[in-house]
């Protein structure tokens, strides 16, 4: 009885700390595409689902819709992305409605469910870069973190956002962030609104 117990209680805690949030959860046979599969064959996955996450590096609000660029970082089970591990690169969401740049700027942590579009050709620094596209309507922002103020806040600089060097093919490379916490974006009304949650994973 007592190992049965001890059983449910790590069930339930292991379960309570991978809940997804609503936004980004999909039915259990949903297949997604990988940013590495839409990478390797531009185009071929157009129409499909992907659901990718990352660290944002630019925001352009365009009329009626707004442009997010993406840095690429695998995520969590709970879907949150594991910033400071290798990422192979940048990807663009489309949403349509307004995704307020006081909120989204750059630096904050990203998930988002979308539809692959064709990708685009960009500039990174001086260098031509194509993008993998997402057009979404599901997007969650995740709340940074209580610095942790055992460290001095002593913190490396991080070149990646300009330096050119990363965007190869396939580049491979690591930084060293801070983790995030969660804030709930209501964009019911066409991404107009939002509410935040107080709520942490």
């Amino acid at each position: 009885m007592k190992n049965f117990m001890l059983y449910m209680f790590i069930t339930l805690f292991i379960s309570g700390c991978t809940i997804i949030p609503d936004k980004l959860q999909l039915d259990d046979n949903s297949t997604l595409v990988t940013f590495s599969d839409v990478r390797a064959q531009p185009d071929v996955q157009v129409g499909l689902n992907a659901r990718w996450g990352g660290v944002i590096a630019k925001v352009d609000n365009q009329k009626e819709r707004t442009m997010v660029e993406i840095v690429r970082f695998p995520l969590k089970s709970t879907m949150r992305p594991i910033v400071g591990t290798e990422t192979e690169g940048r990807f663009r969401i489309y949403y349509k409605g307004l995704l307020d740049p006081v909120l989204y700027k750059e630096g904050k942590a990203i998930t988002v469910v979308g539809t692959i579009a064709k990708s685009e050709q960009g500039i990174i620094g001086k260098q031509d870069y194509l993008y993998p596209v997402l057009e979404t309507k599901n997007v969650y922002l995740w709340k940074d973190k209580t610095k942790n103020t055992n460290n001095n806040n002593n913190f490396l600089y991080d070149p990646f956002w300009s330096s050119p060097y990363y965007w190869n093919y396939y580049p491979s490379y690591s930084h060293g962030y801070l983790g995030y916490g969660a804030v709930a974006i209501n964009h019911s009304n066409g991404g107009q609104s939002s509410s935040q949650s107080g709520q942490k994973k």
